[in-house]
């Protein structure tokens, strides 16, 4: 006879999507009339911006463009200058069953290698690889038995809490300003957004969240080679609707600039600035669930079966400031111009029993030398970020790291870079434990059941009473009663009285 298992649920965090990908970029840049023409290619960047990701059926998609940069210098010109061009991308996956919501994808892309040359003057051809890695997670329900409804059988319950995605949500907003630039402004290099500080308050269906962003603009002027800096603070107060959520969940966002425009105004003598940005909010609450680790009968022999689960037992946030220094030998003869800083998708490493993000590291330094021609110096090498959650590699850790503030000096041969990274995220930590999962006893087999049996039993410091009590097939209850115990785990060695022994 089958007993009945009276069943919860806990929610973990599914992973349903782990890959990578790769595009090719391929871009013919046509310079205008007013842009200067090639002499020399110094330096090219390109980097990925998500305009939208979505799941539609069995289908991932994610739409985008690459922000393709070329830094070159003009003939018989000392000028760094600089053409940018856009390359559009669509791309789609196929999954293996549907999602639902609510989910959240996390993605992060890095260039792979690009080739850049002046076909002529005026033509600039670029081609390279970029590499993708996107992960899918959703919450899906583990079943688990919270009770055996029989009055022979004895079981050893425990609460365990968890985490579970309870609803996400995408914003996109725009934010407008005006700039005073110099009058004899020649051209901007880059505008780079950076060092995003925010708050989140939590309502009933909806978070709010407020936050700044500091943009960089980096230009340079008729009259002068030299690159020029001017940053301009946005702030932003934005509501997100999040069906579902509640003031006490665990509430996450993801800031990205979608795009950043500079145009003049002739009337007031000023530049109009419209920064679009995305808000990737997702929010976690707690749940709370009896369940069985193991039990026996004290009337009829029994089967039963274990299994073990892994679920969310705490979600950690991250949100640390790093900075580094390096150095190389580079000559001498050399002004620094122009620095930048790329970080790669960091990975979990465990190390000197310290949680540790570790990622690639590439400072760039655009430097002129004696002849006032541009040259372009790169260092990469290992960094790492000691995150201070407590995280294992099977964990899973979603964070984002923004370069920003990368400052280069040049002493003698040697160049030091100095830059700070923000690192922004979460850790999704996991736990195993092995719960029942099948219970049957025995109805034509019953035990022997002597009402006066005793036995002594010589107990060991962190015994648990309850495998005492199953190995004699007696009560817990009624053995801790007998001791006076008050907590099911031993807290020092000692003998035991067992009543009920069975033979």
């Amino acid at each position: 006879m089958a007993n009945n298992l009276l069943t919860d649920s806990i929610s973990t965090t599914s992973r349903f999507l782990d890959t990578s990908f790769e595009l090719a970029v391929e871009q013919e840049i046509l310079l205008a009339d007013y842009d200067k023409s090639v002499f020399k290619i110094v330096k090219t960047c390109v980097d990925h911006t998500i305009t939208q990701k979505y799941i539609n059926g069995t289908k991932f998609i994610c739409e985008g463009y690459f922000r393709i940069t070329v830094f070159y210098q003009p003939p018989h010109g000392e000028k760094l200058t600089v053409v940018t061009k856009k390359q559009p991308f669509r791309h789609q996956i196929d999954l293996q069953t549907a999602v639902m919501p609510p989910y959240f994808i996390p993605l992060s892309g890095e260039l792979q290698y690009v080739n850049t040359r002046a076909v002529n003057p005026t033509r600039i051809s670029v081609s390279g690889v970029y590499s993708f890695v996107i992960k899918g997670y959703h919450t899906q329900p583990l079943p688990v038995v919270t009770a055996v409804s029989s009055p022979s059988v004895c079981c050893d319950s425990t609460a365990i809490s968890g985490f579970a995605l309870s609803s996400s949500g995408i914003r996109q907003f725009s934010m407008e300003d005006e700039l005073s630039l110099p009058e004899e402004l020649d051209k901007i290099l880059t505008i780079t957004p950076e060092n995003n500080n925010f708050t989140i308050t939590n309502y009933q269906d909806k978070t709010n969240i407020k936050g700044d962003v500091t943009v960089d603009i980096a230009y340079t002027l008729e009259s002068s080679a030299e690159v020029k800096y001017l940053s301009k603070v946005f702030s932003y107060n934005q509501v997100v609707d999040l069906p579902g959520l509640a003031e006490n969940h665990a509430t996450y966002a993801d800031f990205s600039v979608v795009s950043f425009t500079v145009t003049a105004n002739p009337d007031t003598g000023k530049v109009n600035c419209i920064l679009m940005a995305n808000l990737d909010v997702k929010s976690f609450r707690k749940e709370n669930v009896i369940t069985v680790l193991d039990c026996f009968s004290k009337s009829f022999d029994y089967t039963k079966s274990r299994d073990s689960i892994i679920y969310d037992s705490n979600i950690n946030e991250i949100s640390k400031t790093f900075n580094f220094q390096v150095e190389d030998l580079i000559g001498t003869g050399y002004t620094p111009v122009y620095s930048m800083t790329n970080i790669s998708m960091p990975e979990i490493s465990i190390a000197d029993g310290k949680n540790l993000l570790k990622a690639k590291r590439t400072v760039t330094a655009i430097v002129k030398n004696e002849d006032n021609e541009y040259e372009c110096f790169s260092k990469t090498g290992d960094i790492s970020f000691d995150i201070v959650v407590q995280a294992e590699a099977a964990d899973d850790v979603v964070v984002k790291c923004i370069p920003y503030k990368t400052d280069i000096t040049i002493s003698g041969e040697s160049m030091k870079a100095r830059f700070f990274v923000d690192v922004k995220g979460f850790v999704i930590k996991h736990c195993k434990i092995q719960l029942l999962s099948e219970f049957e006893e025995n109805m034509l087999s019953p035990l022997s059941n002597p009402s006066d049996a005793l036995i002594l039993y010589y107990g060991e410091k962190g015994e648990n009473v309850f495998d005492i009590a199953m190995k004699y097939k007696t009560d817990m209850a009624t053995v801790m009663t007998e001791n006076n115990l008050d907590n099911k785990i031993l807290a020092e060695d000692r003998t035991l009285l067992i009543p009920a022994y069975r033979q």
